[in-house]
């Protein structure tokens, strides 16, 4: 496959999300509590989990979005009997349930290379992904990716899995892999695996120098994702590298997974991501740092001004051999025009507001030309010299600002909490303890993308500021995860696909979890969220203890009549609440459509959802 990179241009096609009205319910009137028992079954853990933690220099906004929460139990949809997760001795086990009332014990599948050595640097957690019923793809968390050959893995025996790929990616930094697609083409297999990680912005490294403590208005970090394709033949035993592309972005992703055939790759983010390098097809040399381009194009200042109440004074630097002959100036009461004999024009337009022309003086001392404008109306603040004029750079008076922070002394105080009278005793301000999250300032605007993985090019995008993230699960072993976005008070299920002539939009209405927004803004202690992959029902849990399970609307036996509206009621949507045994940190959730996965510090809890 050949593509013309020539013509290739940088667009973005803004969309909105189409909610499909058949999946939602107006007449929805809420959850019943259900006190029909669920079955749970546990079983310890001997070796433990193995828990990361970040360091002390990992506390940035970059690494608390992309490895602040992590779900350390890993499902497979090839196999939903089977879970998995890595102990303290960096094993991999599996937790097979075929019976619930007689669960076995977990069975170490692999071992990781080093694990005494690699464990000790930085790293992050152990991540895996199952991208066909035969191959899983491992990240150690510190810099090797692995292709394992796993066999069948919903037998009752399992063997010992395979290594049939291991390469050290990121430059070994320490990654987290987010998900991995298996493409079957006649006698090739490929194999594409996304991966993250956090890095010190080169800019710091390049101009603060190490040890230095110069500060800027920028993150010094930067999140990158490692977008790696696999190959290898029928014939050949082990993968290759096929191609490598590396994206770059502002801030960590709040979602993103690989389309259906790995043609493309769909992200939300603050700020876009874009492909910096591929090794198969050239990017083009074009700025892609939206910041930085900014940065390249903003020109200098050519003046300073400041103002007080009565006057606005301009400063020029001009060059040394102009002398006083040279300065050609124009001035009208709504108008200014400054230039130098044979030069270039320093400043020409319509004022801001009008100047008393008797009392503008201006003078030029070596190569500082200072002009002084009058005020019409004096008192009057100005916010700019001439209209549409953002060559010069405002410069605050002193005084002016001593005066102004007097005037509103009233309003500012050194103490916390402050009486906002004024009277000491008197009844107390608004601390920051008494505000709420919709108090704080609101994040940047978030949107969802597609980006095309041969033309580099956002190829569909869509905002979703105003849609509060819910949580994101798989639905489908070949497809990328779902994101649930909250729409009102519902919980809308969004599946990212391949667009299609018929299906232009690649977000597609999934399904729709009855007043889920509203029910999940109440769970405070809320730490893992997710839903069956036939969304019959969706899971919160708590951080310790309870899960919450919310169903969606199921036939009765024999319809209800409401005795206030008369509405005859023929389905009910039930809630349902888990206690766990121990009050012990809740470390992984996995959703399936009979079973209830919940792992902790100490113990596998298994519970049936679906009783018949």
């Amino acid at each position: 496959m050949s593509f013309n990179l020539d013509k290739i241009e940088m667009a973005a096609c803004t969309e909105v999300l189409k909610v499909n009205r058949d999946l939602l319910d107006s007449e929805f009137d809420g959850y019943k509590l259900s006190l029909d028992p669920l079955p749970i079954y546990s079983l310890l853990i001997k070796s433990g989990v193995d828990e990361v933690k970040l360091r002390d220099d990992e506390y940035t906004f970059q690494h608390m979005q992309a490895f602040g929460l992590t779900n350390y139990l890993t499902g497979d949809l090839w196999n939903p009997n089977c879970v998995y997760y890595v102990d303290t001795e960096w094993r991999l086990l599996q937790l097979r349930v075929v019976l619930e009332s007689q669960l076995t014990e977990p069975t170490v599948i692999f071992t990781i290379p080093e694990g005494v050595t690699r464990r000790a640097g930085s790293r992050h957690s152990v991540s895996l992904s199952f991208p066909s019923p035969h191959l899983c793809v491992l990240s150690d968390g510190v810099g090797l990716l692995y292709v394992l050959d796993t066999g069948v893995r919903d037998q009752f025996e399992c063997t010992q899995w395979k290594v049939i790929f291991k390469k050290e990616v990121c430059g070994g930094a320490p990654a987290i892999l987010q998900h991995a697609v298996c493409r079957e083409e006649e006698s090739e297999i490929r194999v594409d695996c996304l991966l993250l990680h956090v890095e010190k912005s080169c800019r710091v490294n390049e101009e603060n120098g190490e040890g230095s403590t110069a500060k800027s208005n920028k993150s010094d970090y930067e999140t990158y994702m490692e977008w790696i394709t696999l190959k290898k033949t029928v014939d050949q035993a082990e993968f290759e590298v096929e191609n490598t592309r590396e994206l770059r972005g502002k801030t960590a992703p709040v979602y993103c997974g690989l389309e259906e055939g790995a043609q493309g790759l769909f992200v939300a983010s603050e700020a876009d991501f874009v492909i910096i390098s591929d090794s198969l097809y050239p990017v083009k040399a074009e700025v892609n740092d939206e910041a930085e381009k900014e940065e390249e194009e903003t020109p200098l200042p050519l003046f300073t001004w400041t103002q007080t109440g009565e006057d606005v004074i301009l400063t020029f630097i001009v060059p040394e051999t102009v002398s006083k002959p040279d300065i050609h100036m124009v001035m009208e009461a709504d108008r200014i025009d400054i230039s130098i004999k044979n030069g270039k024009e320093l400043l020409s337009g319509a004022l801001y507001r009008l100047v008393d022309i008797a009392c503008c003086t201006w003078t030029l001392e070596k190569r500082k030309l200072d002009v002084m404008l009058a005020k019409e109306n004096e008192g009057f603040m100005w916010t700019e010299v001439v209209v549409g004029n953002t060559r010069g750079e405002y410069v605050a008076d002193p005084d002016q600002a001593r005066l102004i922070h007097e005037r509103l002394a009233h309003l500012t105080s050194d103490a916390l909490g402050p009486d906002p009278s004024g009277n000491i005793g008197g009844q107390p301000g608004i601390s920051p303890q008494d505000l709420e999250e919709c108090d704080m300032n609101v994040e940047n605007e978030v949107c969802i993308y597609r980006i095309d993985g041969h033309k580099h090019t956002i190829s569909h995008k869509t905002c979703i500021s105003s849609y509060q993230r819910i949580f994101k699960a798989p639905l489908q072993p070949s497809h990328p995860p779902c994101i649930c976005l909250r729409h009102d008070v519902d919980g809308v299920v969004w599946q990212p696909r391949p667009t299609t002539a018929e299906s232009p939009s690649p977000w597609q209405h999934e399904a729709t979890f009855n007043a889920l927004g509203y029910v999940q803004a109440s769970k405070r202690n809320c730490k893992f969220a997710s839903c069956s992959p036939d969304t019959s029902y969706c899971v919160l849990c708590d951080c310790s203890k309870h899960g919450y399970i919310y169903r969606q609307p199921a036939d009765i036996p024999s319809p209800l009549r409401n005795r206030k509206s008369g509405r005859v009621v023929g389905q009910i949507a039930k809630q349902q609440v888990i206690s766990l045994d121990a009050i012990d940190d809740i470390l992984g959730l996995q959703a399936t459509n009979e079973r209830l996965f919940i792992l902790t510090t100490k113990k596998m809890y298994v519970i049936r959802v679906n009783v018949d």
